[in-house]
C-alpha cells in the first residue's frame, strides 16, 4: 500500500520483492480523481515497472459521471495543477475541457503550425508550456528526435516565445491576489482595463469567429 508519492528506496524494495515472487503482480489503484491522484498512479507504475497490469479501481472518470460526484477544492500549491485559484473548485467536466486545450495546441504543432491560442484556456495552457519547457529540455533523452531538428540562434529564447506567441498576458493576472475578482466582467478594474469575462466557465469561448475549433473533435481518452 502506498499513500501519496513514495520514496525511490521503497520502490526499489518492492520491485525486488516482486522479482522473486512466483505469482504475477497486479497493481490496483484507489486514488483521488485529480491531477495529483493521476500523477501518483503514473509515477508509481513507472518507477516500479514490475506490474502485469495496472487497474484504477476508483475514482475514475466514468464513476464521476455515473454517480454525479461533486468536485472537491483543489489542493493549494499543487504543482500538478498550476492554475489560478478560481479554478480549484472546477468540476471534472471543466478539467477535461482544459486538458483538451493542451491537446489542441499540441495538435497545431504536430501539423507544423505555430501554436495559436483560440481562447483563454489555450492561452493559459501555452503560458504553462513555455514556463515548463526549460525543465523538459534538461530531462529529455539524448537520442530523442529533438536533436535532429535544425538549429537556430534564437533556440531556447523562452522570453521571446512569451512575447511572440501571445497578444497579451492578461490571464496571468488571475494568479495574483491583488487582482482578486478581476475575472468578473462587472468588476471595476476589469471594466477599466476592458478584460471581458475571465471566469472559468468562459475560458473555452473563442476569442473571435476566425479561431473556432471544430466542435466535433472530441476528447482524448
Amino acid at each position: 500500500m502506498v499513500r501519496g508519492f513514495s520514496s525511490q528506496s521503497y520502490a526499489d524494495v518492492l520491485r525486488h520483492r516482486v522479482a522473486h515472487e512466483q505469482r504475477e503482480a497486479h497493481l490496483a489503484v484507489v486514488g483521488d480523481f485529480d491531477c495529483s491522484g493521476e500523477d501518483i498512479e503514473r509515477d508509481w507504475a513507472e518507477r516500479t515497472g514490475c506490474w502485469r497490469s495496472v487497474t484504477r479501481v476508483l475514482l475514475t472518470y466514468e464513476q464521476m459521471r455515473a454517480y454525479g460526484l461533486p468536485a472537491t477544492e483543489g489542493k493549494r500549491g499543487d504543482p500538478s495543477w498550476p492554475a489560478p485559484p478560481l479554478t480549484w473548485t472546477a468540476d471534472h467536466r471543466w478539467r477535461r475541457r482544459m486538458a483538451r486545450a493542451f491537446d489542441d495546441l499540441a495538435g497545431d504543432l504536430a501539423k507544423g503550425n505555430w501554436p495559436h491560442p483560440t481562447c483563454t484556456a489555450e492561452e493559459l495552457a501555452l503560458h504553462l508550456a513555455v514556463e515548463d519547457a526549460p525543465m523538459y529540455l534538461e530531462d529529455r533523452e539524448e537520442g530523442d528526435d529533438h536533436n535532429s531538428l535544425p538549429e537556430h540562434e534564437d533556440d531556447y529564447s523562452w522570453d521571446s516565445c512569451s512575447d511572440l506567441l501571445f497578444q497579451d498576458h492578461d490571464v496571468l493576472m488571475l494568479f495574483h491576489t491583488k487582482f482578486s475578482g478581476i475575472e468578473d466582467p462587472e468588476n471595476p478594474t476589469n471594466q477599466s482595463m476592458g478584460e471581458g469575462d475571465l471566469r472559468e466557465a468562459a475560458w473555452f469561448t473563442a476569442c473571435d469567429n476566425r479561431s473556432i475549433r471544430d466542435p466535433r473533435r472530441g476528447f482524448r481518452r
